[in-house]
């Protein structure tokens, strides 16, 4: 006979544990996990925690935590138990931030095929925002050193952490970071995102200047915050914009993010375009409100304005957007 495998048999109880995971013999199989050898039932029953959020095994994470720390590239290959356990304690807003200033701070380099990969980003960003939650002092000093992390996911992780600090404090870093620039897209959209959360005036002519960045990519990004931060400063400077550009390739963005806040003005900008532009222009901006799709009075002004102008490509960006 086959002898079974501890840690299959282990992540099987577990998985049992998922259906009622505050019941006695739940709790009495995670709190037996969470000592195991093995990082894999650690990281699972740290994820068990984290979903029905379970205080009462702080300690017993922070020590498991501290065992796969000491040979992390052995006892926990990718970074799964370490990453599990930051983010179960950053969820129960856990007092841990000796702990976190560890997470923070670790790299774990790891063979991949052609060379090594760094498996810890995702550890460093949910300790990036475990410092946030704890009110750890000097926060901004481990987050701006993270926000020139080596890996993307870890940079965008501290510039979530700084736009979730609503701290003030943290602005100047972002508005480096934006002019310094970033390879990765999505660093830079959180960049953004993040810097018109922290101050949303003053953001607002700062994100301004990247409409005229010449890099595509920065002027989209920049576009759509400038339309999610519901900003009456950024409404006037997407339609500015949107005056300068010519080609209808160019105002789709503009048109979205004109339409992102829903608010009176923008529908009234949009209708304006939908009622007196070309079809093709029309029929973008019909598309970009799909977002107020679920709004009746938007729909039947909509209707009402396709059905006096008679264009085959209005109607058809209506059926497909308003379906």
């Amino acid at each position: 006979m086959a002898k079974s495998d501890p840690v299959a048999d282990a992540l099987l109880r577990l998985k049992a544990c998922a259906v009622d995971p505050r019941s006695a013999g739940a709790l009495a199989e995670v709190s037996h996990a969470l000592t195991s050898k093995s990082n894999l039932p650690v990281a699972r029953a740290a994820e068990l925690i984290t979903t029905a959020k379970i205080s009462q095994f702080v300690d017993p994470l922070i020590v498991a935590f501290d065992r796969f720390l000491q040979k992390p590239t052995t006892t926990d290959k990718g970074c799964s138990a370490k990453t599990a356990i930051a983010k179960a304690l950053y969820e129960l807003e856990a007092p841990a931030q000796e702990l976190f200033l560890r997470g923070i701070r670790h790299v774990q380099m790891e063979p991949v095929w052609g060379g090594q990969a760094d498996t810890a980003a995702d550890l460093r960003g949910y300790c990036a925002l475990g410092l946030v939650r704890s009110n750890y002092r000097d926060a901004m000093t481990e987050l701006g050193d993270l926000l020139m992390d080596a890996v993307p996911t870890a940079r965008l992780m501290a510039a979530r952490a700084i736009g979730y600090s609503e701290n003030p404090a943290g602005a100047p870093l972002l508005r480096m970071k934006l002019i310094a620039g970033d390879a990765n897209y999505d660093v830079t959209v959180e960049c953004l995102s993040a810097l018109l959360k922290l101050t949303p005036r003053a953001g607002v002519s700062f994100v301004g200047r990247f409409l005229d960045s010449s890099n595509e990519d920065i002027r989209e990004a920049a576009t759509y915050a400038l339309g999610e931060s519901r900003q009456p400063a950024a409404f006037d400077l997407l339609t500015a914009r949107y005056a300068k550009e010519l080609l209808v390739e160019s105002r789709r963005p503009l048109l979205l993010a004109i339409a992102m806040p829903r608010l009176p003005a923008s529908l009234d900008f949009l209708f304006r375009v939908i009622a007196d532009d070309n079809p093709t222009t029309a029929a973008a901006a019909i598309e970009a409100m799909a977002i107020s799709r679920l709004d009746d009075a938007v729909r039947a002004k909509l209707k009402a304005i396709i059905d006096e102008r008679s264009d085959d490509s209005m109607r058809q960006a209506f059926e497909k957007a308003f379906v």
